[in-house]
């Protein structure tokens, strides 16, 4: 189950998707900039004109690859538009020099986009931190009120991010989606009363009806804030079962989306091996057995499959790790 980038040339996608592009468009400029006639009054200005096409690919290295992208594009376009000026000019020094000050210019614009689009880089990311850690902040606290500990989010995004990559799921931007999704898969749970949320005893069919509609409250709360929307999703399935019993909608085997169904094996997993107040830490081996034996009816069976394949202390380690920077 590879996961794939919406954006694919040639059957390409990410960085050498992009470096073809850039490579194609160079091309197709140089193409069009020889196929025309030299040595010609009437051409001549075509030539200039279609000399500017060159800072497109040019921008677009800077975009895609920062300084050594614009420099590695700015150099071919010197060797090109070099040698054709060297040619175009002969003996005649003053267009020499101008083809120099027009090479000198695509130079400049180089340096000054790549070193424009690495601050708005380093903008993006500062602003990515910060949600991230207003996200993680936000997880922790209703943590905190349920569980007595802020680990509990963390820990089940984190399983939910390995088991993801052990499904085949490569993908940045669905692993930030699923990481997402598991930690605020609880969200909607702000709206459920203390006397409900943290009833020691069993809850009455009432109580149930309310503790219920977390899912669709996380939903709602999620899909007004723009890069929340796709992550929202799996918040509103993560009590979705493989069979169709599960809740809000009912929906059954591949129509619960795969984050869904990665985080509720996940979830299962890390109730049952983390000491509740009402039992105690349940061995790996032993949980493994239950969702084994629930494969096909609450959870998705090469999901659980996948798990399988991940050792016990790998799932250690994450947990130790979260413990460690908590």
């Amino acid at each position: 189950m590879e996961s794939r980038s919406g954006e694919e040339i040639f059957g390409f996608s990410g960085p050498v998707a992009k470096g073809l592009a850039v490579s194609v468009l160079m091309v197709a400029v140089a193409v069009f900039f020889f196929s025309l006639p030299s040595r010609s009054d009437v051409w001549h200005q075509s030539h200039d004109l279609v000399q500017k096409l060159f800072f497109v690919p040019l921008l677009l290295s800077a975009a895609w690859f920062g300084g050594p992208g614009a420099a590695a594009a700015t150099a071919v376009v010197t060797v090109i538009c070099g040698g054709w000026m060297a040619y175009e000019s002969s003996g005649d020094l003053a267009a020499r020099i101008g083809g120099v000050g027009e090479l000198g210019v695509f130079w400049m614009v180089g340096a000054l986009a790549a070193n424009f689009f690495e601050e708005q880089k380093k903008h993006i990311r500062s602003m990515e931190e910060a949600n991230e850690n207003t996200l993680v902040a936000l997880a922790s606290a209703l943590d905190v009120r349920e569980h007595g500990t802020g680990l509990h989010s963390q820990r089940v995004a984190d399983f939910t991010l390995r088991l993801a990559e052990k499904m085949g799921i490569r993908e940045k931007e669905a692993l930030a989606v699923i990481g997402k999704g598991a930690l605020l898969h609880d969200v909607g749970k702000i709206g459920v009363p203390d006397s409900i949320l943290l009833k020691p005893g069993p809850l009455s069919e009432g109580e149930w009806e309310v503790m219920r509609g977390h899912p669709a409250v996380g939903d709602r709360m999620l899909r007004k804030i723009g890069f929340l929307r796709d992550p929202a999703e799996i918040v509103l399935s993560h009590h979705e079962k493989y069979d169709g019993t599960g809740y809000p909608r009912g929906l059954k085997g591949e129509k619960i989306p795969l984050g869904a169904r990665l985080f509720t094996v996940i979830d299962v997993y890390d109730a049952l091996t983390t000491a509740r107040p009402y039992h105690d830490a349940t061995a790996h081996e032993k949980a493994l057995e239950i969702l084994r034996s629930e494969a096909g009816t609450h959870f998705d069976p090469l999901v659980v499959a996948a798990f399988e394949k991940v050792p016990a202390a790998e799932w250690r380690e994450i947990a130790s790790k979260i413990v460690g920077n908590a």
